[in-house]
């Protein structure tokens, strides 16, 4: 039954606090909480210590030399001690049972893709002010939030969704054997918006694995935050992707077996 759950992170820390306290709400809590940082940065740390106490934090950094979060999950995947691992961002709140439903799921060969709901901005300032209390159904269909059809909870398995998922990196749950077997993340994709979950779910799918859909099973919520225009980043990490489709290998060539090579902090 043991998880550990990875939360990547950049300077947010106020909706990391968020996250750690919806994490110690969990009916399963995780075994261990891996906070994967992408910068190196001290004012992080009055946030960690606030929760060490309730959680069993990990906090690996890296220095900050652009986007490199397929690095540092890789470097998470290495600092994990447990064989079920759960991903998600650190601006995403967590429902109670989030932990519970995705390790339910969770069997070796089988990897769980959930989904997410996008808060609209009213409803996230005053979840930022007043906390998690604020994450009301009613509230949130007044304010317009996106996705709100995302936000029922079904613990009935008898109703599931028989969609195909799209994988999303903010909620996913793997085998540490898994990603070992594909080598973990491509650290190719050194540019935010595409890559990171994608490459990994062609290539899960690949291999031969399969894919657990978790819509109205492993629920959270996303604080709203402006988004900067990507897509010239996204049109050049899907002309990445469809290059190495052609070639339709599954274990990538730049991913946990590169980790040797460190940056200088290391």
């Amino acid at each position: 039954m043991s998880v550990s759950l990875i939360v990547t992170v950049y300077k947010d820390y106020e909706a990391l606090a968020l996250v750690l306290d919806s994490i110690t709400k969990q009916t399963l809590p995780p075994n261990q909480v891996i906070i994967a940082h992408d910068t190196i940065d001290e004012g992080i740390q009055p946030i960690i210590s606030s929760y060490s106490s309730r959680l069993n934090i990990c906090h690996i950094d890296q220095v900050d030399t652009g986007f490199n979060k397929n690095r540092i999950l890789n470097k998470a995947i290495l600092a994990s001690d447990h064989e079920f691992l759960v991903f998600v961002d650190g601006d995403c709140l967590l429902h109670r049972r989030f932990i519970e439903e995705h390790r339910k799921h969770l069997v070796q060969g089988v990897f769980t893709a959930g989904r997410r709901i996008d808060l609209d901005a009213k409803t996230s300032n005053k979840v930022r002010q007043f906390g998690l209390q604020q994450l009301g159904f009613f509230r949130m269909l007044w304010n317009r939030t996106k996705r709100v059809e995302e936000a029922f909870y079904i613990k009935s398995p008898l109703v599931s969704s028989k969609k195909t998922p799209k994988l999303l990196g903010c909620n996913m749950g793997w085998c540490k054997s898994d990603l070992i077997a594909l080598n973990g993340f491509d650290m190719d994709y050194t540019l935010p918006g595409y890559g990171e979950d994608t490459d990994l779910e062609f290539r899960a799918l690949r291999s031969g694995m399969s894919v657990k859909n978790m819509r109205w099973k492993a629920l959270q919520y996303h604080l709203h935050h402006e988004r900067p225009d990507r897509e010239i980043d996204i049109s050049k990490s899907r002309e990445m992707f469809e290059n190495k489709r052609e070639i339709g290998y599954f274990y990538c060539e730049n991913g946990l077996s590169n980790l040797e090579q460190k940056f200088p902090h290391e």
